[in-house]
């Protein structure tokens, strides 16, 4: 999924954030259940189903034994403090940190623990309750990814010039180095090509081994539809941070990233130009089609994510006449086989899936209809929802370690 400018975790961590000034984390919503179909030129060839609760056929999922359960980061408000904490798979309090209410793009999950962005600098907070400074970051930056190593991160900028042409940058922070700008644009739409909105920013997704994954997005798009940004990253791409080599991934306001696997696959949800309604599932990988679903089009969909292994995929569903602002949403999760075509479903209410781990679960939020959200994980074989954490106000899951 393009977690609404949520980190995308590796496996070992969730980060939750807590405290004043948290935006919410998930708009209330309700969904209905309806049929998905391969469509004739897909690699599947069985058509997509969902199963009634609680007759549920397992997924082949396996996942590897010897990876155990993640630790989930949160940010949490209580009073005029936010607090940034590292939970264990049980909902255990591991570490927690005083920050200053702060910018939820500005948090993220990484291999090392908690990330945060305060007074000009990038801070660490591990499963020990330690905290590092790891270098500086400009007041300016509105996003910060964590590489894989755990100690580099990168983040985003946008700078006016009196001329009035506005610069997009990504810059690189390695520790002990020189910060490196990988990425330096004026958000000129059709300089050097036509791939961008008309004027935009860079929105960072995540940062893998193939790559910094980011979008082009339309300056001050973010808004409180359904699947949020989701729904701005048209124009997406992958940057390889050594060779500054960008890949395109995605370049179609019809079809949306919502989606970036480990192997830089992309999801996304093709819509109807008329009403917003999704009408299909397109995958693929190195820039080529590898899967192409029809879908219904009554419903719309996000909040996709891939599995460890990019085989798999799970998303969201909500009625099409549920997707405006204000509206309780009762969200349907579809975990669906790539190669075979099935699917398995269930409604769960307000869930939010953020990230499938490398132990094999799948994490999120659940939000209740009084607006408190409680942190879940769901096992994508058997649909089977454990809750870590009570229903609380203001906290936000951020990802996983």
């Amino acid at each position: 999924m393009i977690p609404t400018r949520a980190a995308l975790g590796t496996a070992a961590a969730v980060l939750v954030l807590s405290g004043c000034g948290v935006a919410a984390a998930v708009t209330t919503r309700t969904t209905t259940v309806s049929d998905v179909m391969p469509a004739k030129d897909a690699a599947a060839s069985l058509p997509l189903r969902s199963l009634p609760r609680p007759a549920v056929l397992p997924l082949k999922v396996t996942p590897p034994a010897s990876i155990p359960p993640a630790d989930v980061v949160t940010v949490l408000t209580s009073g005029h403090t936010e607090w940034l904490e590292i939970l264990s798979h049980t909902g255990a309090v591991v570490a927690k940190a005083a920050v200053d209410p702060t910018n939820v793009w500005m948090v993220a999950a990484g291999p090392g623990g908690a990330y945060w962005t305060q007074n000009g600098a990038e801070y660490q907070l591990s499963a020990t309750g330690a905290v590092r400074k790891l270098g500086a970051v400009p007041g300016d930056a509105n996003a910060v990814v964590i590489a894989p190593d755990g100690t580099t991160y990168a983040y985003a900028t946008s700078d006016t010039a009196q001329s009035g042409d506005v610069t997009n940058r990504i810059v690189v922070v390695r520790q002990g180095a020189p910060t490196v700008t990988i990425a330096d644009r004026i958000d000129d739409p059709n300089r050097p090509s036509a791939d961008a909105p008309q004027s935009w920013d860079y929105y960072l997704i995540s940062w893998t081994s193939t790559g910094i994954a980011f979008a082009r997005v339309q300056t001050g798009g973010c808004g409180c539809g359904s699947f949020d940004m989701q729904m701005q990253s048209a124009y997406s791409a992958s940057i390889n941070p050594v060779t500054e080599v960008v890949t395109p991934l995605t370049a179609d306001w019809s079809c949306p990233l919502s989606a970036v696997g480990p192997g830089m696959e992309t999801a996304c949800f093709a819509s109807d130009s008329s009403d917003s309604t999704t009408t299909g599932l397109r995958v693929t990988s190195g820039g080529v089609t590898r899967y192409n679903f029809s879908m219904s089009g009554t419903n719309v969909a996000g909040d996709a994510v891939f599995s460890p292994m990019g085989t798999s995929l799970a998303y969201i569903t909500i009625p099409a006449a549920q997707d405006s602002c204000g509206v309780t949403w009762t969200a349907t999760l579809r975990v669906l086989d790539l190669a075979t075509g099935h699917a398995v479903s269930r409604t769960f209410g307000e869930l939010t899936p953020a990230v499938w781990g490398a132990d094999g679960i799948i994490y999120g939020s659940v939000m209740n209809a009084a607006g408190d959200s409680a942190l879940v994980t769901v096992n994508p074989a058997t649909l089977a929802l454990t809750q870590l954490t009570p229903s609380a106000t203001n906290e936000q899951f951020v990802g996983i370690m």
